[in-house]
């Protein structure tokens, strides 16, 4: 959790300011909250979301200001929020925001507001505590032992929030973090039910992957010893699940006797109704994504509804929407053209600004002349970064480099090494632990300290 800042804890002669975070016009600034990635956060702050018509305001005992006071303040707030509105935005929310009085009742409240209940936080904090506990054992007999005392609580749900807190450190460019949960997760996979039954799905797959041909799917689909196998096998290898796929199959069928051959019957009406299932699932999705591309299209106000449909736009929104771009064009449909282009540029700002901080800067840097307007850009971020964004800028021009994106990677290749001169190095003595954080464990003077390890949220 976040370190928060109040007049109160820092100096009572200071004076009370207020902060407005407002996820609906940057949508990055709630993960950051609720990660505790919010630099320089002080109380009292309003937290504002006009899609959840939410006004949750945070209003710590310590400042222990007067009712007076209090409603002076809240009233700042509010008309702080209500001026940034559109004209027709519902405002009557605001009149009422609700008040609390400790931080982590307000970020309750905001998870809440997701379908998260207060039983659903407590299941995960236990389960960020089981692995922290876990990442706590240097001894691998030791952990072997505690990971089975616990074996009826490893469950997808941990393994999603261990995959999570993986990807929260390698973001963080915390690689040795990562590299502790990878192997505390092959633990998992080996030592316990349902670890191997995810191991044997993980091998699958990945035998599918390596060898994509109709021949291995049939294979790894009769190996399959669970329903949920065999559906994901059928979902990677859709394309390759063709006339051909069912000859080969029944050619199976008729070549085996007896209980073997009855359970490829069974396989083959499995395979088919999966498929069947897949198909029309995927025809729903993308009927919803060309309704909701016509609603913006047709919108007096493109923008505004696009905003109260920003879940909901994504990359196979926008891929459909550029196909049909791409028709409008052929037809030489100019008008036609010009709209969807008008709505494909408001769904790549919601997408932009969806992506994590360190992301959208990296954007910033690539899209900024290069020396002068990027040596500007890490000045200012120098404020508030250090040396550990440069790795994150490494992985990000591997990967374009990887895509064949090699002007773009060679560019941020030339502004990683702008940075290693601007942004300050990392003061470890600094560092302050949080909530959802590890602090460094040792077991004696003579060992290293364990890299700090962040449990996501989720």
């Amino acid at each position: 959790m976040p370190q928060l800042v109040t007049p109160a804890s820092a100096s009572r002669q200071q004076p009370v300011t207020a902060q407005v975070i407002d996820v609906g016009r940057d949508p990055a600034l709630k993960q950051a909250l609720l990660s505790g990635r919010l630099q320089n956060l002080t109380a009292p702050f309003i937290y504002h979301d006009s899609a959840k018509q939410i006004a949750y305001i945070l209003m710590p005992m310590e400042l222990g200001m007067r009712d007076m006071d209090q409603q002076r303040v809240i009233g700042q707030l509010t008309q702080t929020v209500m001026r940034g509105l559109p004209e027709n935005a519902p405002r009557g929310y605001l009149l009422q925001p609700k008040i609390y009085f400790s931080f982590q009742s307000l970020i309750e409240a905001i998870l809440q507001a997701d379908g998260i209940t207060p039983e659903m936080l407590k299941e995960q904090q236990a389960r960020a505590d089981l692995i922290r506990n876990w990442m706590r054992l240097t001894d691998e007999a030791t952990l072997r032992n505690a990971v089975h005392d616990h074996d009826a609580e490893v469950d997808a749900n941990l393994f999603e929030l261990l995959n999570a807190s993986i990807d929260a450190n390698l973001e963080a460019g915390r690689e040795q973090a990562a590299q502790a949960l990878a192997g505390l997760q092959q633990v998992l996979i080996d030592e316990t039910t349902y670890g191997k039954k995810l191991g044997v799905r993980m091998a699958a797959v990945e035998a599918l992957r390596k060898n994509p041909t109709r021949e291995e799917l049939i294979n790894q689909l009769v190996a399959a010893t669970d329903p949920e196998t065999r559906e994901g096998l059928v979902a990677m290898g859709r394309q390759l699940i063709d006339y051909l796929f069912f000859q080969m199959l029944t050619q199976r069928v008729d070549a085996a006797t007896g209980d073997e051959k009855q359970k490829l019957v069974v396989l083959r009406k499995e395979v088919q109704d999966t498929r069947d299932k897949l198909d029309e699932a995927s025809r729903a999705y993308m009927e919803q994504k060309a309704t909701l591309i016509n609603t913006i299209l047709t919108s007096e106000k493109p923008e505004e509804t696009a905003r109260q449909h920003e879940e909901e736009i994504d990359e196979v929104f926008v891929s459909l929407l550029q196909a049909n771009m791409q028709e409008a064009q052929q037809r030489n449909d100019e008008e036609l053209f010009r709209a969807l282009s008008g709505v494909n540029q408001i769904a790549m700002r919601i997408m932009t600004e969806r992506q994590p901080p360190e992301i959208q800067m990296i954007n910033a840097l690539l899209t900024a002349n290069y020396p002068d307007e990027t040596k500007k850009l890490l000045e200012e971020m120098a404020k508030s970064l250090d040396d550990r964004f440069i790795p994150i800028m490494i992985q990000v021009a591997d990967r374009l480099s990887q895509e064949d994106r090699t002007d773009l990677g060679a560019k941020l290749t030339q502004v990683i090494v702008q940075a290693r001169g601007i942004l300050p190095k990392h003061d470890p003595s600094k560092d302050q632990d949080t909530e959802g954080g590890l602090p460094p464990i040792s077991s004696g003077p003579e060992e290293p300290p364990k890299p700090k390890i962040e449990i996501a949220r989720r």
